[in-house]
């Protein structure tokens, strides 16, 4: 049995290396010439406890090796066997004749290495549809059962539609949202593997920034790309409240895009620090480390990336009760879930967690434990989508 993991970040190589280690022929491809020259030669570039004993293991039987698709790897030639490694450049645009091009490539290696599973991240794009020619063998990890309200395009749909219909198998991230996912693109329950998103543990490879990092402790943060499904424009009025029972908490808005609502008022309060910018991961990274809890105050969500950062480094979040975030954060475990689009409730989950710094701990050491090693480590993740594959082939 062979499978080729497309991406090597903190889902695909875990899941790459049980895989290995459980028997199967493995071939990993990724794009960054770092994680490649680092997982040849056995090192983790995320953080996983007992996971680089596994992926040294599996080198050195032969059963794992990483591929990169860029030129620039060639001066790793002394030690990696280029005979056995394929560039693949593309153009990302799909009106060009190249992008087809290369995705033919691609799919002709993927023939000829016969690989019985083909695991996507993510519904193929229109230059990448030539690769529809081996769906069979295919399983597509759905971040977003259903679109976010801010990239509901008629691409998105049309990609989506596609895959929903092509694909034969597919692994949702919640169970929330599983119902509405296989009535909304009429699947068969057998079709939908369960499984849960682990901690971002890749973050603690990043060294934090030093650098325009506030005191520990001294702020919340809200951290990712702003959107209007994010609810800031009830997560600003609700600090406002909190600064009147909380005059030393400060608030901490960091990410790029476009606010929908007029912000400058809050940009004067001198408790409100907006980094309306893209924030590099050791800058993230410092800010995570520095907080007191983190806020999630979106009015439409799936899963959260930003949750699972936060808990990469034991931090409880505040969430509201939207998609499947009440099932990430679990009310009085992991911090608080509060209803969506209520100022009022987002002020007071705030002010508890800040005026409780005994009831963080706690949420901070529940979340350490049940996610280092526990059913939503990577490594248990890794076991049920490998299971699944076993059942499948």
């Amino acid at each position: 049995m062979k499978a080729c993991f497309m991406g090597l970040g903190y889902i695909g190589l875990p899941t790459a290396i049980i895989a290995a280690k459980s028997g199967i022929d493995v071939v990993g491809v990724d794009i960054n010439e770092k994680v490649v020259e680092q997982t040849n030669a056995g090192h983790l570039h995320i953080v996983e406890p007992g996971l680089e004993d596994l992926l040294q293991d599996v080198i050195k039987s032969g059963l794992f090796k990483a591929k990169d698709v860029y030129p620039e790897m060639s001066h790793l030639e002394g030690f990696i066997d280029l005979e056995r490694c394929y560039v693949l450049n593309t153009t990302g645009r799909w009106w060009l004749l190249k992008s087809f091009w290369t995705h033919l490539e691609l799919l002709r290696f993927l023939r000829k290495g016969r690989f019985s599973t083909i695991h996507l991240a993510w519904p193929p794009n229109i230059y990448e549809w030539v690769l529809y020619w081996l769906r069979r063998r295919m399983v597509l990890t759905v971040h977003d059962p259903l679109p976010h309200s801010d990239s509901n395009t008629f691409v998105v749909r049309l990609r989506r539609w596609l895959a929903f219909h092509l694909i034969p198998r597919f692994i949702l991230l919640n169970t929330a949202q599983r119902q509405t996912f296989i009535d909304t693109y009429h699947l068969k329950d057998s079709q939908v593997i369960q499984a849960r998103m682990s901690c971002c543990t890749y973050l603690h490879t990043v060294v934090p920034a030093t650098e325009g990092i506030p005191a520990a402790g001294s702020y919340v943060l809200f951290a990712g790309r702003i959107s209007a499904y994010k609810g800031l424009d009830y997560l600003l009025p609700a600090m406002e409240q909190v600064h009147r029972q909380c005059p030393d908490m400060r608030l901490v808005v960091a990410g790029s895009g476009s606010f929908h609502f007029d912000v400058s008022r809050y940009r004067q309060l001198d408790y409100v620090d907006i980094r309306n910018r893209f924030i590099p991961d050791s800058e993230l990274v410092a800010l995570i480390k520095g907080c007191a809890f983190m806020v999630c105050p979106y009015t439409d969500a799936t899963q959260s990336g930003v949750v699972m950062s936060a808990f990469a480094f034991a931090k409880p979040v505040i969430a509201t009760n939207v998609g499947g975030l009440p099932e990430m954060v679990v009310h009085g475990h992991y911090g608080l879930i509060v209803k969506e689009r209520d100022t009022e409730a987002l002020a007071q989950a705030m002010t508890t967690l800040w005026q409780q710094p005994d009831t963080v701990k706690a949420y901070a050491a529940e979340i350490e434990r049940d996610y280092r090693s526990g059913e939503l480590s990577w490594h248990h993740t890794a076991q049920t989508i490998v299971g699944e594959y076993r059942i499948e082939n």
